[in-house]
């Protein structure tokens, strides 16, 4: 019989795909330490807060393989945040009805921010490299002010978690990056001509320069 009679009975198996933990430095007899404790890693925390859940996200890259890896992961319901409290001014809302406050956004990230970097057992001002936010809590909006809210919240709730404003704007020369990360940069190969270039800001739908995912309407 053929392979083909036998596959009818075989039920499609899902193709689970995993990504591979970053490795670690064995010291002595049973003691490993991650490899981003000892050798440089250019480290990115993503941070999102979407109507369904907020994230925080620890990415390495290691600057001498050029391999990524997923250090931690931190989520939590956007339904969990603090209900507003008498004085605080609510701007929006989740699309399950969840108010939401400048103030309350800004609480909720910086937990985020600083339960992942714990687990991690990274500190954030002198591990982390770069901070990345974005917001998808915009269906409920309906002016550009009230996502412009959004994204001071997320901002503010970033320098809550004591991340320097100079980790959250990329550098504009090598003398601006960290000690670690200068011997693998080639800033100070790019020559400054004279010219400048710029770019258009992104626009969402009701044509006003404000998106929420501005990082990545830039790109």
């Amino acid at each position: 019989m053929c392979a083909s009679f036998f596959s009818r009975f075989l039920k499609p198996k899902p193709h689970i795909v995993e990504s591979p933990s970053p490795p670690s430095i064995t010291h002595g007899a049973g003691m490993q330490i991650p490899e981003y404790k000892n050798k440089p890693y250019f480290i990115v925390a993503s941070v999102e807060m979407g109507n369904t859940t907020t994230k925080c996200i620890l990415t390495g890259v290691s600057l001498e393989t050029g391999m990524s890896y997923v250090i931690n992961k931190t989520v939590s319901m956007s339904r969990d945040i603090r209900p507003p409290k008498p004085g605080e001014t609510v701007f929006g809302a989740t699309l399950d009805g969840t108010e939401l406050t400048r103030e309350a956004v800004t609480e909720l990230v910086r937990d985020t921010l600083l339960r992942c970097h714990e687990e991690a057992h990274l500190d954030i001002q002198k591990d982390l490299d770069f901070v990345v936010r974005s917001t998808g809590v915009v269906a409920e909006m309906e002016s550009p002010d009230q996502v412009g809210d959004f994204v001071i919240a997320l901002a503010n709730g970033c320098l809550a978690a004591g991340v320097p404003p100079r980790k959250m704007t990329p550098p504009m020369s090598k003398e601006n990056q960290s000690q670690k990360l200068q011997p693998f940069s080639f800033a100070d190969k790019v020559v400054f001509v004279g010219a400048v270039a710029g770019v258009i800001p992104p626009v969402g739908s009701t044509g006003v320069e404000m998106v929420a995912n501005e990082m990545e309407g830039e790109l």
